[in-house]
């Protein structure tokens, strides 16, 4: 198998009270103990296949924070935003700009 995702925080700085699985990411609410920080973190996995990825797309977009609430996004998106990010001419234009 290849792919996934996942997130692990240290219990003893960080509480996580919000946790929601989706098809290609994994989203919780996070809160720093003894501070005020409280943010989203969304782990990411790329769909594997350029014929999945407006739906991985698609998800970003409903599993959105409210506005103006932190959201800290990583993984693997295997999306190129710019054409300078990639070392050949293949290029998804189309999908370049949904990113």
């Amino acid at each position: 198998t290849r792919g996934g995702a996942a997130t692990f925080w240290e219990s003893s700085k960080v509480t996580i009270a919000t946790q929601a699985v989706g098809q290609f990411s994994i989203t919780a609410s996070a809160s720093v103990l003894h501070s005020n920080l409280s943010f989203w973190i969304t782990t990411v996995s790329d769909p594997g296949n350029d014929a999945r990825k407006d739906e991985f797309l698609d998800e970003m977009i409903r599993i959105r924070p409210p506005q103006g609430e932190p959201w800290l996004i990583n993984g693997d998106f295997n999306i190129i935003y710019e054409a300078r990010d990639k070392s050949n001419h293949n290029l998804n234009i189309r999908v370049m700009g949904r990113f």
